[in-house]
């Protein structure tokens, strides 16, 4: 007796699927889909990560600014470019 069928020698005769029913998934119609869901939750996962480091990381364009401003004050505080200088320069940063 077969285990589970309940069927004398139901392990032994073939079925449309295989030897076993649940082959069905791994080599019936269903295998495309599989493939499908899989490909998409890999790409759901990546989507993700990009969004958490896009998120996380300082953006350079607002650090960039801030910095140039920081050493075109220092300059002219050390006295090596004039107020002229300072004002042209401050208002090419803006």
């Amino acid at each position: 007796m077969a285990t589970g069928t309940g069927v004398p020698g139901a392990a032994d005769r073939p079925t449309r699927h295989g030897r076993e029913g649940s082959q069905m998934m791994w080599n019936g119609p269903m295998m495309g889909w599989m493939w499908i869901w899989s490909l998409l939750g890999l790409a759901v996962l990546a989507i993700l990560a990009w969004l958490v480091v896009r998120l996380t990381t300082a953006h350079p364009d607002a650090a960039g600014a801030s910095s140039a401003r920081h050493i075109l004050d220092d300059r002219y505080a050390r006295g090596e470019i004039d107020e002229e200088e300072y004002r042209r320069r401050r208002a090419g940063l803006n």
